[in-house]
Formats: C-alpha cells, structure tokens, sequence
C-alpha cells in the first residue's frame, strides 16, 4: 500500500466513530422533534418494520384500537388515528418501531395540509 492511500486509509478510519456519533445524535434529536408530544389526540403516523407485508402490519394494528386513516410511501407506514388515548403506546407494543406527529413531519419536508373548502 503506498504512503497516500494509507494516509487516507488511517484518516478515514479515525474519523468514522466521530462520524457515526453524529449521525446517531442526528438520529435521536430528529425522533425528538418529530414524535408526538404526551397527552395529545389526534392522527400519528405510524413506521413498522419495512420488511413486514401488508398483512403481518394488520395483523399487528388488531389489538390497538386504531383506525387507518391512509397508507403512507410503502405499506409499513400508516396514518392511524384512535378514539382512545394512548395510541402510541399501544402502536410501539403493537411493533411500530417510529410514531411521527404527521403535523410536524409535514413541516419539517416543508408540506403545507391540503385546503378544506367548506
């Protein structure tokens, strides 16, 4: 191995924890914001496992008392709503592994709500 691509090699290799703990505390403080702030009501976009189908999500939702609303960008994303409280509880012991205010994910793609006419 020449002198540059070790020079490369090592200065790759040194950055990647810092990079890696970046990207986790992005993670983290984007889940924050996104999720639904405790006590509300209302719709909440619900993330399942992307290798579950259709049918294993569904089988999921039975016990949870939550209503669809629409299907997101791929069948493990929902938009569920529930006449009760403590949806998203029951959505994470249902296997949703992300519940996301859909207001405030609308807001951070830059999305206004569609209007209503009356």
């Amino acid at each position: 191995m020449t002198a540059e691509y070790s020079f490369v090699f090592n200065t790759v290799k040194n950055l990647l924890p810092a990079a890696l703990a970046g990207i986790a505390m992005l993670v983290v403080a984007t889940v924050g914001v996104l999720a639904p702030v405790a006590g509300t009501t209302g719709p909440v976009a619900a993330v399942f496992p992307p290798w579950w189908s259709a049918r294993d999500v569904m089988a999921s939702l039975s016990g949870t008392d939550a209503v669809i609303l629409r299907e997101g960008v791929a069948s493990s994303v929902l938009l569920v709503d529930s006449p009760t409280s403590g949806l998203p509880a029951r959505l994470r012991a249902a296997g949703a592994l992300l519940i996301v205010d859909p207001k405030a994910a609308a807001g951070c793609l830059g999305l206004t709500p569609p209007a209503f006419s009356g």
